[in-house]
């Protein structure tokens, strides 16, 4: 079974409303419906995406809730496919090849009108949350901003633990993941970046960043835009150097998939070889023929989410 922890289903469905996530992907989009059926998907994580000025109209409040409204249906109108996820229960269902199972990351915590509104996102299926995208918000600063982790946003990262809600710390600037990491001293996770030490990009996380992650039993979410793993001519053995690196620094138990398909970028960026959801089973081919044991791979393309996961979710 394969879980993606990263996929922008709600922002390709508000910037594009005659994709239709039910049709097998076309050549503007990577997500859908049936290829995720085909391609063996267990497990979803659909991000909210709302940071303040990225959309024309509306608040990040309201363009949050309207993406929450946008999954609601398509849980209505497939059913029989997929269902949300609202217990370590509900987990056992996808194992045992049940519907796809849906929760929801927010990336970037700008919808969160104060750290007190956690528990009611929480409640709607929100159960990681990364504190800033590329924009500062009234949590964090952003990369080209002096401020790191503000007051409340240490209140938000003190009460997402009671509220069991994993911080995720992709896009955050290297102050800021150690401000997250010295307020907390739980469970992390990236949802969705690579080894810098393979691609100096400032999304990727350092050989150190690597391990605090897998010091607190966190993960790291192999993305799959192609500025993130080498540059135009990346390919699935590109994604394979980023997840055999981190391997070798942290061992299986901490390496996953975060494709981040969809997040603004078309197919045509992701590396050569992945045209759709579909194609993640090629990251647990590529791993079998480097030598990767069965176990191993188990654990990369699933597992290890699962296992995060059951760590969070209510009974």
């Amino acid at each position: 079974m394969i879980v993606d922890g990263h996929q922008d289903i709600a922002m390709a469905m508000l910037e594009d409303p005659a994709w239709d996530f039910g049709t097998p992907a076309s050549d503007r989009h990577a997500l859908s419906l049936p290829d995720a059926k085909r391609g063996g998907l267990g497990l979803i994580l659909g991000t909210l995406f709302a940071p303040a000025g990225y959309w024309p109209d509306g608040t990040p409040f309201e363009l949050a809730k309207r993406q929450l409204d946008c999954y609601d249906d398509l849980l209505k109108r497939h059913a029989d496919d997929l269902f949300r996820i609202e217990s370590k229960g509900d987990l056992r269902l996808c194992q045992a090849g049940g519907p796809i199972g849906l929760l929801h990351l927010m990336e970037g915590a700008d919808p969160i009108r104060s750290p007190r509104d956690l528990e009611r996102w929480a409640d709607r299926g929100v159960r990681v949350v990364g504190i800033a995208w590329n924009t500062g918000n009234r949590y964090c600063g952003a990369w080209d901003d002096a401020r790191s982790l503000t007051a409340d946003g240490r209140r938000l990262v003190e009460r997402m633990r009671t509220a069991r809600v994993i911080p995720d710390v992709s896009h955050l600037k290297p102050e800021a993941f150690d401000d997250v990491l010295s307020v907390d001293d739980g469970l992390v996770v990236a949802s969705h970046s690579n080894a810098h030490a393979l691609q100096p990009h400032r999304r990727n996380l350092t050989d150190d960043q690597i391990r605090a992650i897998a010091a607190r039993d966190g993960l790291v979410g192999l993305v799959l835009y192609e500025e993130f793993l080498a540059g135009k001519e990346s390919t699935v053995d590109t994604v394979l150097d980023h997840a055999m690196h981190m391997l070798a620094l942290v061992g299986a138990d901490h390496v996953g998939i975060g494709s981040d398909l969809d997040g603004g970028f078309p197919p045509d960026r992701a590396p050569q070889g992945i045209d759709s959801v579909a194609d993640l089973r090629l990251i647990g081919e590529g791993l079998r023929g480097r030598g990767v044991d069965e176990t191993s791979v188990a654990k990369i393309l699933g597992g290890n989410w699962m296992r995060v996961l059951q760590r969070t979710l209510p009974q």
